[in-house]
């Protein structure tokens, strides 16, 4: 079975981000001592929002948050530079990195970025970046899939409609939901409620996709507009 279908197969049952992003380090790259994944989308303003990660130290920082163009246009980090168009090649510079192009409709609509544990060797890096490529083919439509009706509020479908499917939200979730309406962090939600800042992050995930929402500020205006909290 080849990766594509594979991953496409496994997309079917609508794992998480952060499930996609872990399986991408953990099994499909692992031979190549991947250590770290984060895939996300370009908005029309030229923002960006990261949609999954995995292994990344800074992942609170920057999971499900809108960042405007300049901001991450600024950043110094060889990832931004590759992706700002400041260098026309895909590796970073000491082939640590590799950039991949996730597309709809043969436009680019974000990226998935890998960070691996050691440079790829010369004679593995054209194996390596036609895998990554093979990866973003179905990661590309999943993220089309996101930006569809089935994921976004689409004009002509009703609140009711709506708060029914919102109400597929699960005890531990509402309890989440009313803590983000309340402005509160992951950390201050695990603390409070007692469960670990991954299983904060796994739930904000799932209620970003029940309420077709892509952060945290847009899901305390969804709770707030259909009286869910």
């Amino acid at each position: 079975m080849t990766t594509i279908r594979k991953l496409t197969e496994w997309l079917s049952i609508h794992p998480t981000p952060e499930e996609i992003a872990r399986a991408i380090v953990t099994e499909y790259l692992h031979g190549y001592a991947a250590r770290a994944v984060r895939f996300g989308r370009i908005n029309s303003d030229d923002s960006v929002v990261v949609v999954g990660q995995y292994g990344f130290a800074d992942s609170e920082q920057f999971l499900g948050r809108v960042i405007p163009g300049q901001e991450w246009r600024a950043s110094d980090s060889e990832s931004a530079r590759i992706l700002s168009g400041e260098s026309s090649l895909k590796w970073g510079s000491n082939s640590e990195i590799y950039i991949g192009n996730l597309r709809h409709r043969g436009v680019i609509q974000g990226h998935l970025v890998i960070v691996f544990c050691k440079p790829i060797a010369d004679s593995d890096r054209a194996k390596v970046a036609e895998l990554v490529d093979d990866i973003c083919i179905p990661i590309s439509l999943y993220m089309s899939f996101l930006d569809g009706p089935n994921f976004k509020s689409v004009p002509g479908i009703s609140n009711t409609l709506r708060a029914s499917e919102s109400a597929q939200l699960s005890q531990r979730q509402t309890l989440i939901l009313e803590g983000m309406v309340e402005g509160k962090t992951n950390h201050e939600l695990a603390t409070e409620l007692g469960y670990s800042v991954s299983t904060i992050r796994h739930e904000t995930m799932r209620i970003y996709q029940a309420l077709s929402v892509s952060d945290r500020h847009e899901a305390a205006k969804v709770a707030l507009s259909l009286s869910l909290v």
